[in-house]
């Protein structure tokens, strides 16, 4: 009746870290509340700033900091409202401008949940990011909670029935980690875009203009990204992991490489990714070529006539990419490409198949 004694007591960040990708699948039970490292602000050009998240903070994922004229624009807002928190008193610490827009990259909560704490700001996002939110993300946030109470409840029984001894010191450390857990999810508001892009929005204030497009499916089927034309940046969000295996749990992976494309041909020197440090074009290239590497191997395993499981039993990471980040969701990427190309290959035949259920095995699971 531990329940989950060494996610709960120890409620590290890298552990928050690698449980976010199943949060990302919206089991909130899993998710432990993170150590409070901050992220580094950082000033990419005039006006311009990232702040990066560090591998053991709460924000998780990086957010952008654009100071207009007249007001500031903030591109995704971390993962807890305490660290959307901390991103405001980073901004305050450049500027007193009024935050007038917020930019959510896509739906993920690790990118959207700080957007509470912007009170007044317009929320902007692609429609898939709105339906996401308010379908998943809300009725996620909502069951999680219930949960959580009901996990407190069994462990308050076992407490009752518990002696003194180290148990019951465990058993109340539980209690008080999951209680705390519970206020800050108790806490959290779902705050969706009210405004939809489609393909592309444009926001101008004095000689700055502010680029938010829509540049085709990758990480999510909505994701977009901010581009300045006139600092040649772009904020990319999750479609560019800088040296790290990605998360393709929402992914649509055959077209992500043709929107790596399109974002390759945007006038820009500095890429802002989602997870990571800064990058340069070569760094995006590098990840482009992960996903064509990636292609290559799967489709030379169809060509055999490998199954799914055959192909996750026999795949091992290539060597170039061995020291990347989040090596644990190698799998399910090799999964993920098996499962959108043998549909591909079927379609080519003119053939109505999908693949096989024997074949869906869960690669996600770490």
């Amino acid at each position: 009746m531990l329940i989950e004694h060494n996610i709960i007591k120890g409620a590290k960040a890298y552990l928050l870290f690698f449980l976010l990708w199943h949060c990302l699948g919206y089991d909130w039970g899993k998710c432990a509340r993170a150590a409070k490292k901050e992220a580094e602000l950082t000033r990419l050009a005039d006006g311009v700033y990232v702040r990066i998240a560090d591998p053991d903070g709460e924000a998780v994922a990086n957010a952008g900091i654009l100071i207009l004229e007249r007001s500031v624009l903030v591109f995704d807002t971390h993962f807890t409202p305490e660290a959307g928190k901390a991103l405001l008193q980073s901004i305050r610490s450049i500027t007193a401008k009024p935050i007038n827009y917020i930019v959510n990259s896509h739906f993920h909560p690790d990118h959207t949940h700080g957007n509470q704490v912007f009170v007044g700001a317009q929320i902007i996002g692609s429609l898939n990011t709105r339906k996401c939110m308010l379908e998943l993300d809300l009725p996620s946030l909502q069951r999680t909670i219930s949960i959580t109470q009901s996990q407190i409840g069994k462990i308050q029984k076992e407490l009752d029935r518990e002696g003194d001894g180290e148990k019951k010191q465990i058993y109340w450390e539980q209690v008080r980690s999951l209680q705390s857990y519970l206020d800050e999810l108790s806490q959290l508001d779902i705050a969706a875009p009210q405004v939809a892009v489609v393909e592309s929005m444009v926001i101008a204030e004095g000689e700055k203009t502010v680029e938010i497009r829509y540049l085709g499916k990758g990480h999510t089927e909505g994701d977009l990204i901010l581009f300045l034309p006139w600092a040649k940046i772009a904020f990319v969000g999750d479609l560019f992991f800088n040296e790290a295996v990605p998360n393709v749990q929402d992914a649509v992976v055959v077209q992500w490489v043709e929107t790596l494309e399109n974002i390759l041909k945007l006038d820009a020197n500095i890429f802002v990714p989602g997870h990571g440090p800064v990058g340069d074009r070569k760094a995006v290239e590098r990840f482009l070529g992960y996903f064509r590497n990636l292609r290559s191997l799967v489709e030379k395993a169809i060509m055999e006539g490998k199954n799914a499981q055959q192909l996750l039993e026999e795949t091992k990471i290539p060597e170039q990419y061995a020291k990347y980040r989040f090596q644990n969701l190698f799998p399910a990427n090799v999964q993920k490409m098996y499962e959108e190309l043998t549909t591909v290959h079927a379609a080519s035949r003119g053939e109505d198949e999908t693949v096989p259920s024997k074949d869906k095995k869960t690669a996600n699971k770490k």
